[in-house]
């Protein structure tokens, strides 16, 4: 052993990643740091690869399958993320890359890296929940905020001209007070608006390998758990619990929030707003329908440019948020996917988007 050698696993020793030697003509671990032995935590007799592929989370059985085949091409993989469970029963997430000493020979020795980010990827799943609650609180102030805040406002105007045969300079001086507070709030309202979604945008993407049924079942919980204060009611289906795609989460929420806030403000109460998932061959088709007053045909061919005239006030007064849907089809393409609509006025709207599936 040269001294490149014993440096070289003496870092290893002292690295807080698992490291590993697999040798595949003798099918054992030629070698395991310490953090291997602590992590797994089992004999070495025990420690076998089919011992561990046990552990490994059902669901993400295929894709490690799928990453060692590809060694045979390309000798080192990709950085995976996976889960497995250890001997405590919990579950823990897991980052591994792997190299291939000598490609298409069964004799060679598979190298390799574990990182675990259980911690990281715990923290970044509490800001996720914490984030889509804080959406769907967000529309539903908006809704019922803005809503009444322009029937409020209306109602000044006509009070104005109702009222001024009086020549009361102090009941003018009060309806036109009321005027003035309702349209500030409704503008502070909309721009609070505008500057959560810009924010949201204006950071570069970054996608990572989700299951994008479990994204929806956890956002979709709080509307459904809001139908009472919202005066519609939410059906959310899939076809498919497990739908993998390559996803920057908190970007693509906020393309389903912000569809589902538009569904909230041109759907009268009492109307329904439908999510589903549907899983095919190669891709996954979102869908946000509902019974609203759709999309009058003048506005179709324009509605996803920049600056549209399309915008309009809801149903109940809440003001358009300015956005129009440019920013939504742009996150939708960063994801390569596609966005459209199915509309007819009077009969609801239903908006599409696809994306790719990954392994």
């Amino acid at each position: 052993m040269n001294d490149s050698t014993s440096l070289l696993l003496l870092f290893a020793e002292n690295d807080s990643r698992i490291c590993f030697a697999y040798s595949l003509k003798e099918k054992r671990f030629v070698y395991r740091n310490t953090a291997f032995k602590k992590f797994f935590d089992v004999p070495e007799r025990d420690c076998t690869i089919d011992y561990l592929f046990s552990r490994v989370h059902i669901d993400d059985r295929e894709l490690l399958i799928n990453n060692y085949k590809a060694l045979r091409a390309k000798r080192i993989s990709d950085t995976i993320e996976f889960r497995i469970e250890r001997t405590d029963n919990k579950t823990y997430t897991m980052l591994i890359r792997v190299l291939l000493d000598k490609p298409k020979k069964e004799q060679g020795t598979v190298l390799g890296f574990i990182e675990d980010i259980t911690s990281i990827r715990d923290h970044e799943n509490k800001l996720k929940d914490l984030s889509n609650k804080k959406n769907a609180i967000l529309n539903i102030l908006s809704h019922d905020l803005a809503g009444p805040l322009g029937s409020i406002q209306h109602y000044t105007y006509v009070l104005q001209k109702k009222t001024q045969s009086l020549q009361d300079k102090d009941v003018q001086m009060m309806i036109s007070s009321v005027e003035r507070i309702s349209k500030r709030s409704i503008q502070m309202i909309q721009e609070f608006l505008r500057l959560e979604f810009i924010e949201s945008v204006g950071v570069d993407a970054v996608k990572k390998r989700e299951n994008l049924t479990g994204k929806m079942e956890t956002f979709m919980r709080e509307y459904l758990q809001t139908q009472d204060h919202t005066g519609k009611s939410f059906v959310y289906e899939t076809t498919n619990n497990h739908i993998y795609v390559e996803l920057d989460e908190n970007k693509f929420m906020q393309v389903v929030n912000n569809l589902i806030s538009n569904a909230l403000k041109f759907t009268p109460d009492g109307g329904t707003i439908r999510v589903n998932l549907e899983d095919k061959e190669d891709t996954v088709i979102l869908s946000v329908s509902d019974t609203g007053i759709g999309i009058p045909r003048k506005y179709h061919d324009k509605l996803f440019d920049k600056f549209s005239q399309a915008r309009r006030t809801g149903l109940k007064g809440e003001p358009s948020v300015g956005l129009g849907m440019s920013i939504i089809k742009t996150i939708v393409e960063w994801h390569r996917g596609k966005i459209w609509f199915e509309s007819e006025e009077n009969k609801g709207s239903t908006f599409f988007v696809e994306l790719a599936k990954c392994d």
